[in-house]
Formats: C-alpha cells, sequence, structure tokens
C-alpha cells in the first residue's frame, strides 16, 4: 500500500456480517474439528483468505494487540488491520492477544505466544492460521468437549511438528492457546481444551 492507496475494503455491512461472523466463529470453537462457513463476502488484502479476513475484521479491535507472522507482516496487511479494526500491532509476540499467521510462510514455534497464566488462563492467545486445504489423510485425533467421542483429523496444511507442539500443551490446560485454521471460506476451531493423539502412521 502506498502512501496514496486505501486500504482494501472490508464487510460491506459491518454491524451485520460481523454478527454472522461471530455467530460462525463461535460454533467453530464449540465443534472443534467441524468445517464452518464464514461470510466470504468480505474484502482483505492480497494473499489473505476470506475466512482469516473474517474472523480478524470480527475479533480485533482497539483493545486486542495483534502479531502478524511471516507472509502476513506487509504495509497492506497493517494498513487494512489499523483502518478496519484499530487494532494495535506490537512487535513482540508474547504481547499479542490474536496473531496471525500464514502456513505457507511457516510457523512459529508456539512457545513464542501468551499461553495465559494459572490466575488468568483465558488471556492465552488466539491463533489465526491461513492454510492451503482442511482435509487430507486421517494423522491424529482430537478428544475433549464439543467432540462426541473422538474426531479423527487431518494435518490440514500444516506441518506434523506443529501439531505435536501443539498436543504437547494439553499437560497446562487450562492454560493454552486457541487456535482456527483458516483455508478458502471455511475454518476449523481449535480450543485449548482439546486434547490430540496421533495415528501409527504420523
Amino acid at each position: 500500500m502506498t502512501a496514496t492507496s486505501a486500504p482494501a475494503a472490508g464487510f460491506a455491512d459491518p454491524v451485520q456480517q460481523s454478527q454472522t461472523a461471530f455467530r460462525a466463529l463461535l460454533d467453530a470453537m464449540a465443534r472443534p474439528g467441524r468445517m464452518t462457513l464464514i461470510d466470504s463476502a468480505v474484502g482483505h488484502p492480497d494473499g489473505v483468505v476470506p475466512a482469516l479476513a473474517a474472523a480478524a475484521l470480527t475479533l480485533c479491535d482497539l483493545d486486542t494487540p495483534v502479531w502478524l507472522g511471516r507472509g502476513l507482516d506487509t504495509e497492506a496487511m497493517r494498513g487494512w488491520l489499523r483502518f478496519h479494526t484499530g487494532a494495535p500491532l506490537v512487535s513482540a509476540p508474547e504481547k499479542a492477544d490474536f496473531v496471525l499467521l500464514d502456513a505457507a510462510a511457516g510457523l512459529p514455534a508456539l512457545g513464542m505466544f501468551h499461553h495465559g497464566s494459572d490466575a488468568a488462563p483465558e488471556g492465552g492467545a488466539t491463533l489465526l492460521v491461513q492454510t492451503g486445504a482442511l482435509d487430507g489423510a486421517a494423522a491424529m485425533t482430537w478428544h475433549g468437549p464439543g467432540i462426541r467421542d473422538a474426531s479423527t483429523m487431518p494435518l490440514c496444511g500444516l506441518p506434523e511438528d506443529f501439531w505435536h507442539s501443539r498436543a504437547a500443551l494439553s499437560a497446562a490446560f487450562p492454560r493454552g492457546i486457541d487456535l482456527y485454521l483458516c483455508a478458502g471460506s471455511a475454518l476449523i476451531g481449535l480450543p485449548r481444551s482439546t486434547a490430540i493423539s496421533f495415528t501409527a502412521e504420523a
């Protein structure tokens, strides 16, 4: 974005679309592993998928520090977020309430982010990760609230070591991180309460 160019559009109807998107985000987090469609009629900078854009517009505001990972830390994305949400952008990942990541550009270690504290576990960060796909061969199993028995899941375009790192965080529950995986106009929620185990092939 140049000094004279305007940020990309966001929601055409911010009130209605953000309410619809918020319900989709709640539903995805209440039913871990279930793919949910989110409002795709949303403007966004180049290289950002609609699901991540809609989630960011819905969740981020003046009081929620945001950290942008590689691939998303661009002038266009920074200007778009500031213009549409007013969210402060931080340079230290551990200070962020929301973290926006692009799996294709590489994912940082999960230990970089705030996991909450024993007194305030809800302070852990929420990660919005865009990926190429949410399907694939079965590689792990999710267990926990909102899942009947168990849910067999693919790697969703993320590296296996990322999932092993996330699985290890379950030992610290209720501290941890919440996660949204975004591909196209679809997303999957993974709350910190969900435990992960691996198949023999993973």
